[in-house]
């Protein structure tokens, strides 16, 4: 991560906790305010004599004063030297306020035991909740056991200590000094060792998450062939996704399905296609690559939200496929796996509606296509409700027609919002794959759809590989022919400004970070 995004992320850690640490003091407050309150009723005093308590007006003060440092820090993103005031000075203040209200008990022995105890009490609290290192805990809880011990000889030789300064269970003077001392030496190093071991702890999850130069960030994705995170390079200071491929995942076919996939990809250098940045392997044996980080949504995602999609947008988001994929068959590449989740919709100022075609994992040479259809859990290569029927009849048979299937079959979903065969399983799926003629557009979607688009998709999923569009870029050409109102960066830009907060962050929270440790990077010399 960069020491700007660190900085920010510490920033904002350290308000949250702060707001949670002063949101749970003000709650103890209010529940001690009540329980004494319910107390003294039950013993026969009366709410207005117990306000009227020296005692009660530190504690009311102590509420007031918790309750707003939590509306201010609840209020707005503020500055980390003033994040760090506030959690000096608060401690300090709150401190001041708590010991009053525990000096002010009549019996003295009590009083003692309450300095030390709301001491206590204010110092774990903050080392449990708040970021910090052992020293700063300790410097702040000295300051607060300071506070406590004036406090104490304030209370004890003012004459305006209350009435029964003494009672027969007392001790001498000099011995409640020493209680007090080893009460609060004993509290204060509990809270110390406290913030030591939980800042030690995130300490080493901030340092696991580091894989070499790059800091992981939340898990994005999982598949079958590796774990995705978002990532940042440590000196570039670039967003990165880093795929990785787990040691427990390591076999001789999953690694050169991996090595195939940064390989190819590496090759093209579309700005329809995802870019690799670097590969490598870890002494421990983790496999991992580091790709642009996309902030979008895939086809997928996009048809959930809107259902199906204008005819305009759909060519101008198929074009764009196609235009990646053009790249690929010409340098005899067949990607193999088209389907909406490996197509990923960008929004920003650049460009809206900007395509990237993702996961080249199941890349192909056109001359050096491997026998096997299955993969390594012993399933279809492909995904099936996007399966060109070659692949399924011909394992040798995969060429760029079978992408131009695959990219009908996304165009089709895209137009009707439903995918062209919906069997009830994968057998049923590859046979109409196979046999059976897709429904035209306009009868599925139940309303009239521009006849040229709708042909140019029902010839993609022509069951002949020689049927379909002759190549990406015919087909390509094809949609830029169709007689359809285009769709605009005007029209992309008030979408993605309408909905494109709706999208959350592409992150998984549970990240996993057993493979995933501060480790030296042996670079790979395939790329």
């Amino acid at each position: 991560m960069s020491s700007a995004a660190h900085s920010t992320h510490a920033r904002s850690f350290l308000q949250k906790r702060l707001a949670l640490m002063y949101r749970v003091g003000f709650a103890l407050c209010v529940a001690f305010l009540l329980g004494v309150v319910v107390v003294r009723g039950l013993i026969g005093g009366t709410i207005l004599t117990e306000l009227r308590s020296p005692s009660r007006w530190f504690h009311i003060l102590t509420t007031m004063v918790t309750g707003g440092c939590w509306l201010v820090l609840r209020a707005k993103p503020l500055r980390l030297r003033t994040l760090e005031t506030i959690d000096a000075a608060g401690l300090l203040v709150l401190s001041v306020l708590l010991h009053f209200n525990g000096a002010l008990f009549p019996i003295r022995t009590v009083a003692v035991f309450n300095l030390a105890l709301t001491t206590g009490v204010a110092a774990v609290l903050r080392a449990v909740v708040v970021p910090s290192t052992a020293s700063r805990t300790l410097t702040l809880g000295a300051i607060a056991g300071a506070s406590a011990l004036i406090v104490f000889f304030l209370s004890a030789l003012h004459p305006a200590w209350p009435v029964r300064q003494s009672g027969p269970a007392d001790w001498p003077l000099p011995f409640q000094l020493i209680s007090l001392v080893l009460w609060l030496g004993t509290l204060l190093a509990t809270a110390t060792l406290a913030s030591r071991v939980i800042f030690g702890l995130r300490r080493e999850v901030s340092e696991a998450r580091k894989l070499g130069q790059y800091t992981l960030g939340a898990k994005i994705g999982e598949g079958g062939m590796g774990i995705v995170y978002r990532a940042t390079h440590g000196m570039l200071r670039r967003e990165t996704a880093l795929k990785l491929l787990p040691p427990d995942r390591i076999d001789a076919q999953s690694v050169r399905r991996f090595e195939r996939e940064v390989v190819a990809t590496a090759r093209l250098r579309h700005p329809n296609t995802v870019a690799i940045f670097d590969y490598g392997r870890t002494p421990e044996g983790v496999f991992y690559y580091a790709m642009e980080y996309l902030d979008g949504l895939t086809i997928d995602e996009l048809i959930e939200h809107e259902g199906p999609l204008p005819p305009g947008r759909v060519i101008w988001l198929l074009s764009q496929v196609c235009a990646s994929l053009d790249e690929a068959h010409a340098l005899g590449l067949v990607h193999r796996d088209i389907k909406p989740a490996n197509i990923m919709v960008i929004g920003h100022t650049a460009a809206y509606d900007h395509v990237k075609v993702l996961d080249f994992g199941l890349v192909k040479t056109v001359t050096n296509v491997q026998a096997s259809s299955l993969s390594r859990a012993d399933e279809l290569t492909g995904t099936p409700l996007y399966m060109a029927p070659e692949l399924i009849s011909e394992p040798d048979g995969a060429g760029p027609a079978s992408d131009l299937y695959a990219v009908a079959a996304v165009g089709y979903y895209m137009l009707a919002g439903q995918h062209v065969f919906d069997g009830s399983s994968v057998i049923e799926v590859c046979a109409d794959h196979l046999h059976t003629p897709p429904v035209p557009v306009h009868e599925r979607l139940g309303r009239p759809v521009p006849a040229d688009l709708e042909a140019i998709i029902m010839q993609g999923l022509a069951k002949a590989p020689g049927d379909r569009p002759a190549s990406a870029a015919a087909f390509r050409d094809a949609l830029a022919r169709c007689d359809v109102a285009p769709w605009t960066q005007r029209d992309a830009r008030s979408w993605w400004e309408e909905h494109g907060d709706a999208f959350e962050p592409r992150t998984n929270a549970d990240t996993d970070l057993a493979s995933a440790r501060t480790i030296e990077v042996k670079r790979n010399s395939a790329v």
